[in-house]
């Protein structure tokens, strides 16, 4: 407590009543509360970083700011976080290894985002996707071929409602035993895969791993050291596909959750696009999904670029900036048509992923296990609220 150390937290921007503040969000969910800090606040936070003692706190807020804080507030503010797990400590570490052990003895890892994000009820969120789909789910929109994968965003639904409604009808033409559903994890990973073993409950139904995958995964010499259920906790990338499978697939089927990572390291050039543990990954999926036999789906749950306040960009979005962007998009998406995964990772490079193309890797992997394939896009969407903005996409692929 003397040098405190703050967790990764989210710190985004927020204004009410003519008041600048700054929301303090724990994006892996060991912490349920938010706190709205002032900016001085916030500062003084961002100074917890394990090697400052509280008295280097006080001496930097003065030379910051110009005015003296007491050591009793930067004190209570410690308490505060630290009561809220927002510290690295002892008692973060205890807490977290109680989690983890609970949700190890999980078989079935539950709804995380049911009564968040949608519905827990499983009538109204049946209602709702129905309407949602304007009461067309039983039409199946034609693709020129057998549908291979869809690309679908994974903001919540509201949202994402008219790019959602423009793919999922084309999962009815999928073959559907099997889907392989890739999605974003929004906080650090110890690796660039986490593949989940455990069954997906949702208010519709569970949606079962297929249990000769599980097998075959705990086999596989490089996919068995990817194994990692944490990181799907309270992850909802994956989560928001599931509802809209279950309403939109009437047969049974069976899924093969993959969160992925960041890939910062190659976009920095630290990491070579080609290495060993992508060509591993792509191989190794492959196999067992070769030796598993059934015809498979995969889908990515990924939005495109997150740019303005909420993102820590200080440009106004005004028209132009938009338009700039949604240019961008299209560059990316022209990749995408093209079943091309380096030229969509060497895209968002060149840019420097400045525009924080969230879906990056799962999107890169998936146009990786679908080379061959032709693909088609048939909804592209950018919400923005006038501060900060989102794009998203939906196609499908096909052979």
């Amino acid at each position: 407590m003397e040098k405190p150390r703050i967790r990764f937290i989210e710190a985004i921007p927020y204004e009410k009543d003519g008041q600048r503040l700054v929301i303090l969000r724990d994006t892996e969910g060991i912490s349920q509360e938010a706190l709205a800090v002032s900016g001085q606040v916030a500062f003084m936070v961002s100074l917890m970083d394990g090697t400052n003692s509280l008295r280097d706190i006080q001496a930097a807020f003065m030379r910051v700011s110009g005015e003296m804080v007491s050591m009793e507030q930067i004190e209570d503010l410690v308490k505060v976080l630290d009561r809220n797990l927002f510290l690295y400590n002892d008692r973060y570490v205890a807490h977290v290894k109680a989690l983890h052990d609970d949700y190890d003895r999980l078989a079935v890892r539950p709804a995380c985002c049911a009564g968040r994000s949608y519905s827990a009820n499983r009538m109204d969120l049946l209602s709702f996707l129905d309407g949602m789909f304007d009461g067309n789910a039983g039409e199946q929109l034609p693709a020129p071929g057998d549908i291979s994968g869809i690309l679908a965003p994974h903001i919540d639904y509201p949202r994402g409602a008219s790019v959602y409604r423009s793919i999922y009808p084309y999962l009815k033409g999928a073959p559907k035993p099997l889907l392989v559903i890739f999605g974003t994890c929004h906080h650090p990973t110890q690796r660039l895969w986490s593949i989940s073993l455990k069954d997906f409950e949702t208010p519709l139904e569970r949606a079962p791993v297929d249990p000769e995958l599980k097998e075959l995964i705990r086999g596989n010499d490089v996919l068995k050291r990817y194994v990692d259920e944490w990181p799907h906790r309270n992850e909802h990338s994956i989560e928001l596909q599931l509802p809209l499978i279950q309403f939109m697939v009437q047969d049974d089927f069976a899924i093969l959750p993959v969160l992925t990572g960041s890939m910062h390291e190659y976009i920095d050039g630290g990491k070579e696009i080609d290495n060993d543990e992508i060509v591993q990954l792509t191989e190794g999926l492959r196999s067992v999904l070769r030796a598993c036999g059934k015809p498979y789906c995969i889908i990515a749950g990924a939005d495109l670029a997150h740019i303005g306040a909420q993102f820590g960009d200080r440009y106004s979005l005004d028209a132009v900036t938009m338009g700039r962007s949604r240019t961008k998009d299209e560059m990316l998406l022209g990749h995408i048509r093209n079943v091309d995964a380096r030229g969509f990772f060497e895209e968002v490079k060149q840019e420097g992923d400045r525009r924080r193309i969230c879906g990056l890797t799962p999107i890169f992997f998936q146009l990786k296990l679908l080379e061959g394939s032709r693909a088609e896009i048939v909804g592209y969407d950018q919400w923005t609220d006038g501060r900060s903005s989102v794009s998203f996409a939906g196609g499908f692929f096909c052979r």
